[in-house]
């Protein structure tokens, strides 16, 4: 079994990287002491999302994997055992990107957000591929925030071979409105849910909370149970137990049923994938 945490905290925007470092390594340090293998934290948990200027956002911005926070992650990482993911505002000479890193005792990758939200498409380069990555604890995909709002990006690292999806996110509205809300489900909690059914993987986001970002960090069982759900308002680790063998082993849901052999890809538009 592999436990998983999602850090849900404040992040400060455009200031104070000294405190935003403190805060991830504590959370780090908190998910290792009780028992975690993973531990996921927010998007850009060096800088926030409020930058102020590109010129503000490119001081801000550390190179990866040669910048400070994820150095300082790695350390971590290596000194108590426990894998990381979390997002990070990279720098790479002039260009600026949105994001996120593994880190760990036997692992490293990088993944740069692919669907820009917004105004983050006046700052940010975006990515190009959406790859998965190979750990000593199974096969992990990266989406960052908004990139789960697109099927089409979770389901592509399915078809690729992950068993679970980590999402760093920092979703200040659900953009639903006031008085069609039900339960305490937000809409990066139904897109999570969503994706995990469809594709028989799990699926982790941890989202920021504070100055009107939404919480409800969860983690999702292949089934789309909701295994673990924070508050909207209160920092502070979920977790859950997950085995990720079954995100192979439950693709067939019947004995005529099976979530991708199931797939009618002549009538899909573009272009399709095999499970690998």
């Amino acid at each position: 079994m592999t436990r998983v945490a999602c850090a849900q905290y404040a992040v400060r925007d455009g200031e104070d990287p000294d405190r935003n470092l403190e805060r991830s390594l504590h959370f780090i340090w908190q998910a290792a002491a009780e028992g975690a293998d993973l531990v996921i934290l927010p998007e850009l948990a060096n800088s926030g999302c409020d930058l102020g200027s590109p010129e503000r956002a490119l001081d801000l911005a550390e190179e990866i994997p040669g910048g400070r926070t994820v150095r300082a992650w790695k350390n971590e990482a290596e000194g108590s055992g426990i894998y990381v993911v979390g997002g990070l505002l990279e720098r790479d000479g002039d260009t600026l990107h949105n994001s996120a890193v593994l880190v760990g005792p036997e692992a490293f990758g990088r993944y740069r957000k692919t669907h820009l939200w917004d105004r983050e498409k006046l700052l940010y380069e975006p990515g190009r591929e959406v790859p998965v990555l190979d750990t000593p604890l199974g096969r992990i995909g990266l989406l960052v925030c908004y990139d789960a709002w697109f099927p089409e990006a979770a389901r592509t690292l399915a078809l690729e071979g992950a068993q679970f999806i980590c999402v760093p996110a920092n979703a200040p509205d659900d953009w639903v409105p006031e008085r069609q809300r039900r339960g305490d489900l937000t809409m990066l909690n139904v897109h999570c849910i969503a994706a995990a059914n469809a594709n028989r993987v799990f699926v982790a986001a941890a989202n920021r909370v504070g100055d009107g970002y939404l919480g409800r960090s969860c983690v999702v069982d292949v089934t789309g149970g909701v295994l673990a759900l924070a508050g909207a308002t209160e920092e502070g680790l979920i977790s859950a137990e997950l085995q990720l063998d079954r995100a192979h082993r439950e693709k067939r849901l019947t004995d005529l049923s099976h979530a991708f052999e199931d797939r009618n890809a002549a009538v899909y538009k573009g272009e399709t994938r095999e499970e690998r």
